[in-house]
């Protein structure tokens, strides 16, 4: 077993040998390279897991993350404490849950809270932010943190895209007309990490897509590729038309169904889709875009859709996927593309990256899109990381990591001490293939907005490696999952006798861990837009 000190040996950097430095396991880290490694974090807003092929996706390819993986390691359980944009966003920047770090809904994080950003900046890093900030605009992203910096404003946008950036003091606007986002950050990170290594330091460099976030527009690259594909290219998921029977009352009185919250317009882009050619056909039959008088093609259900529900299910889940999948193969190809770009310069071997989403994301899963559930597509993350002289590769990781451990885990690899209030612990020694005995087997998580845009229900819970619990707690209703026997979540066994004792005993934990957080309700009527209160 390798010890801390021998871990921190190898990022801090003693002598090598080159045949130590190709092993793993057993001595590896005690053959020392002359530098710490380079870290580039790539993350994504709204990718599920399961839209990677490596994660087993039956809908889509993924050359470049799948090659990634091969190359390092799949964390299979990384969860999102609080699955929604800007706190997940504020967990990881952070290490600290929503009630600690002030960041429970769409609020703004506070300017006194410094970031991982400082840290590794303190710890002798290059640390550069690029692309969606989603914490409050410009004004909140501390100088003191960053050597540089380009945020989008809110969040961003897929086509001539624009950042706020600090240039000679102020804050000013860059253009970039005639650009794809997902491109362009691409471009810029290699520009960015170009200025980090003429600096002579390591480099943290943070790169934050805005695909593949709603509303989903594709390329020109990818755009009518994937429009052509049809149901058998994109099949549908097993529980799309789930009837959320025995379900407590949040899922069915939420606004996040494919069926009937999706925008016909600007989610589904009917007239734009069977004006280009689209077609759409289920169960036996071929459905035509409805036209106008004038021959136009219109917003609107096809013709003798009106009353067939599983037809416009499966519709709403077609086009939403089309587009979705489109943005996502762009990211997989800007992680080709930034891979490529270290191996020419030389440093892949001496880079960790790590590739992830702020949360994950409904596919279609129980007729739902969006996240803000405790349900499994939602609250896990895709974590896929490499680094040649780390990880061993093609490996796969079943720890129970958050995003509340990312800080402290930059900060191992940066040889720096864990700040006292960062909630998170390192899995470095994970990545490493050395488990620590005492390693977390629950995590604790929390949503905070009952209504809102989406009609969501707050809720706080508990998940194990084999079950899960949850509260609605605005609605005093309960819900509990046997991972093992219903790993889609089907069944609420909540009121089953059989399963007394053990809720009762996931309760008991619950708690603990809610009090041992330092989760004492602060926010428990937050608004979903803020400002909060205390």
């Amino acid at each position: 077993m390798k010890t801390v000190s021998t871990r921190r040996a190898f990022i801090s950097g003693t002598a090598a040998t080159a045949a130590l430095a190709r092993c793993w396991g057993g001595g590896f880290l005690s053959a020392a390279k002359a530098r710490r490694l380079n870290i580039l974090y790539i993350m994504t807003d709204d990718h599920a897991a399961h839209a990677i092929g490596a994660y087993g996706s039956r809908i889509n390819k993924t050359p470049h993350m799948d090659e990634m993986a091969r190359s390092g390691m799949i964390l299979s359980n990384c969860f999102c404490t609080n699955p929604i944009c800007t706190p997940s966003r504020g967990g990881i920047l952070t290490g600290e849950y929503s009630h600690r770090n002030g960041v429970p809904v769409f609020n703004n994080i506070s300017r006194d809270k410094k970031t991982v950003g400082g840290y590794m900046r303190d710890a002798g890093y290059y640390t550069a932010f690029v692309g969606k900030w989603h914490l409050g605009g410009p004004k909140t992203v501390r100088d003191e943190d960053w050597d540089r910096w380009m945020v989008y404003a809110n969040q961003g946008v897929y086509f001539n895209p624009w950042f706020w950036e600090k240039k000679d003091g102020k804050i000013v606007r860059t253009d970039y007309p005639g650009e794809y986002a997902t491109e362009n950050i691409t471009r810029i990170t290699k520009d960015v990490i170009d200025g980090a290594r003429a600096t002579g330091k390591p480099f943290f460099v943070m790169m934050h897509h805005k695909a593949p976030h709603r509303n989903w527009l594709p390329s020109d690259k990818y755009r009518a590729k994937f429009r052509a594909m049809t149901l058998k290219d994109i099949p549908i998921p097993a529980t799309l038309f789930d009837n959320w029977k025995g379900r407590a009352s949040p899922i069915k009185t939420t606004a996040m169904t494919v069926l009937r919250h999706m925008r016909l317009k600007e989610d589904l882009k009917l007239a734009e889709y069977f004006s280009g050619g689209g077609q759409f056909e289920f169960e036996g039959r071929r459905y035509e875009g409805r036209k106008n008088a004038q021959g136009q093609y219109v917003d609107r259900w096809p013709e003798g859709m009106e009353n067939n529900d599983r037809a416009k299910a499966a519709l709403s889940y077609l086009r939403y996927m089309q587009d979705y999948l489109a943005c996502v193969q762009s990211v997989d190809d800007s992680v080709g593309e930034m891979r490529a770009y270290l191996k020419e310069k030389g440093i892949l071997d001496d880079t960790l990256v790590i590739y992830t989403s702020d949360q994950g994301f409904f596919l279609g899963d129980h007729g739902l899109y969006d996240k803000r559930f405790m349900m499994e597509e939602v609250i896990k993350m895709p974590m896929i990381v490499s680094c040649p002289r780390l990880i061993k590769p093609g490996s796969v990781n079943g720890d129970m990591v958050t995003n509340i451990d990312f800080a402290p885990t930059f900060l191992d690899i940066a040889n720096a001490p864990k700040p006292a209030q960062m909630q998170g612990e390192s899995f470095l020694p994970n990545l490493e293939g050395n488990t620590p005995s005492n390693w977390r087997k629950d995590c604790y998580f929390r949503y905070y907005v009952e209504g809102g845009e989406h009609a969501t229900s707050a809720w706080y819970g508990i998940r194990t490696e084999t079950d899960k619990l949850m509260y609605y707690y605005k609605r005093d209703e309960w819900e509990y999952f046997d991972l093992a026997r219903d790993p889609e979540e089907l069944s609420n066994e909540y009121a089953n006798p059989r399963y007394a004792e053990r809720i009762a005993a996931l309760k008991k934990r619950l708690y603990e861990l809610k009090a041992s957080l330092g989760d004492t309700d602060q926010y428990k009527d937050a608004k979903e837009y803020g400002p909060i209160g205390r």
